[in-house]
Formats: C-alpha cells, sequence, structure tokens
C-alpha cells in the first residue's frame, strides 16, 4: 500500500500562512482567520518580505505549540489508521490509490491547501487531533478525483465548475468514512445545495462514477 509521510518544514508553514491571506476561495477570506495585526504584516507583500518576518515568528509559535510533539502526534494518528483510510478509499471509489506516497506538512496556519501533482496536504496542528485524517481523507478524495475523472469531466465543465464539483463530492465522506473522521465534512457554504444533491444520489446508487456523471449533469 502507500504510505503517508509526515514532515516539518517551515518553510513550507510560512508558504500556506503568506498564500492564505492574499487568497479568497470558494468565498472564504482566509486572512480573517487571524489577528488583524498579522493581517497587516502579510496581505499584499512579496513572499520574501512576508518570510522575514514569519520565519522568526513561527520558530517561537513552535515553541508555544510543542511542534515536535504535535509531529508524532500526527505520524501516530496516521499510521495507525492509514491503511484502513487507503483500502477503504479503492473501495468506495472503485478506483486503485493514484500514487505511491503522500506527504503531510504542519502548518500553523488554519488552512489546509494540498499539492495535486506531489501528493502534499498542509495538517493544521492548531486544530484538535480529531480533525487530522477528516483532513487527509478529504484531500484523498480531491487527489483521486483529480487522478481519474478531471479529464473526462473538463469535456463538459469549466475549469471552476469542475473545482465546484471536486469539492461537493466529499458529501460521501460523511456516509463512508464517518468512524474514521470523528466529526463531519461540511464543506463550503456555496456548495451546500449541490452537496444534498449529491448525498441523495449516492444513498440511491453507491456508485462514485455514476456519482460523478450526475454532478455533471446538474451543471448542465
Amino acid at each position: 500500500m502507500p504510505e503517508i509521510i509526515v514532515k516539518q518544514s517551515i518553510r513550507k508553514d510560512a508558504w500556506n500562512w503568506w498564500s492564505a491571506c492574499n487568497k479568497i476561495s470558494y468565498s472564504v477570506d482566509w486572512k480573517q482567520r487571524i489577528e488583524k495585526k498579522l493581517q497587516n504584516k502579510l496581505v499584499g507583500r512579496t513572499k520574501e518580505r512576508v518570510f522575514s518576518f514569519l520565519i522568526p515568528y513561527l520558530r517561537n509559535l513552535y515553541k508555544k505549540e510543542n511542534i515536535n510533539q504535535k509531529k508524532k502526534e500526527l505520524q501516530n494518528i496516521l499510521k495507525k489508521q492509514q491503511n484502513e483510510i487507503l483500502k477503504r478509499m479503492e473501495k468506495v471509489i472503485g478506483k486503485k490509490i493514484y500514487r505511491e506516497n503522500f506527504t503531510c506538512f504542519l502548518t500553523t496556519f488554519p488552512r489546509a491547501p494540498y499539492d495535486y501533482h506531489r501528493g502534499y496536504v498542509w495538517i493544521p496542528i492548531i486544530w484538535p487531533k480529531e480533525t487530522y485524517i477528516r483532513i487527509f481523507v478529504h484531500e484523498l478524495l480531491h487527489f483521486q478525483t483529480y487522478a481519474y475523472w478531471q479529464t473526462m469531466c473538463l469535456k463538459k465543465l469549466t475549469m471552476q465548475e469542475f473545482e465546484d464539483l471536486k469539492e461537493a463530492l466529499t458529501i460521501v465522506l460523511n456516509e463512508e468514512f464517518m468512524d474514521l473522521i470523528i466529526w463531519p465534512d461540511k464543506g463550503y457554504k456555496i456548495h451546500e445545495n449541490l452537496r444534498s444533491k449529491l448525498l441523495k444520489f449516492w444513498k440511491a446508487n453507491k456508485n462514485f462514477d455514476e456519482l460523478i456523471k450526475y454532478g455533471v449533469k446538474e451543471f448542465e
């Protein structure tokens, strides 16, 4: 089975702070999740300038958060559930896991971005440990959707429509992974209606390929 690797990189963490504070996605203004005085040091500034402030700031924050302990905690949680997560994902969507390994980076910003091409997931260790598996499984479903259905979907959808569908599809996690993710996957508010329709279809069919085709038709 593929492997889930946990890494700590202060620069990867700093990138998340800088990127989040200069981006709005799915109607979420990420910078509003941190204090105003921090926003003023990050918004509208170059990555190099932000990093000169953030690297020392994060070193101090890591001491407060006991970053090494958080890393061990995340490693233990993922190691314990890794095989079940991956096997169940293959069963639920009917496709093999698309790559041989994934890397989880610890982050101290309350946002969990990802890099599909590299198999990267950022895990906010300032959130409760009960969220760690839910975050990874959420992004893993995104990755599998990109790998197996993006090309097909983009024949009929715009990239933004595909991204919206991809996000809404995580509603199935609440049906198939609830014992592992503990807390429900809520998704974004702007996708509530689509998520409701997808969930109804999923309960009746339990076929991920058909679920995506149904989702595409909803946009058409």
